[in-house]
């Protein structure tokens, strides 16, 4: 006669112990990963480049997600905690890139006093010649600037024109 082996109940009750544990347990190890360490790195990254200074509204708004990223996560509300961790991080890299930009020099490239031509001398061969016409080779009225710059001729002062006071129907 053959026997049958059946699972015993205390194996198969384990094994479901440990499937809700680890369903369950990927909203606590998502949140750690989120908010624990690339949110808050990014937030204190930020701050080490100055953003409060620089980008305080994209500052201020990390921190806060962060805080409430963690507030949700003492509630277990996971989910919720891990979309203001990635809203704190979005937040936390914009305001670093802002103080970043702000706090570095325009022109990253020095100029080489070496390739600067010397007053006096003529330029090099192959050397680009600026071709600007003067102004008394313009046709007459023909201004030489470039156009979406300022003029440097001060602007004559305008008035508002004079507004006449309504008049309300039936009164004169």
């Amino acid at each position: 006669m053959r026997r049958h082996r059946y699972l015993p109940t205390g194996a198969l009750a384990l094994a479901a112990a440990v499937t809700v544990v680890c369903v369950g347990g990927c909203g606590p190890i998502e949140y750690l990963n989120q908010v624990g360490y690339r949110a808050a790195g990014a937030v204190a990254a930020a701050k080490r480049a100055e953003a409060e200074r620089y980008a305080p509204f994209e500052f201020t708004a990390a921190q806060e997600y962060l805080h409430k990223a963690r507030e949700e996560a003492g509630y277990s509300q996971y989910e919720t905690s891990i979309e203001y961790g990635r809203r704190a991080e979005e937040m936390a890299n914009r305001a670093r890139a802002i103080a970043i930009t702000a706090t570095t020099p325009q022109s990253s490239v020095a100029p080489d006093p070496a390739a600067a031509p010397r007053p006096g001398s003529a330029p090099g061969p192959g050397a680009p010649v600026e071709k600007t016409p003067s102004s008394s080779s313009l046709p007459e009225g023909v201004d030489n600037e470039v156009p979406g710059q300022a003029s440097k001729k001060p602007a004559a002062p305008t008035q508002a024109p004079a507004r006449s006071p309504k008049k309300r129907p039936g009164t004169e």
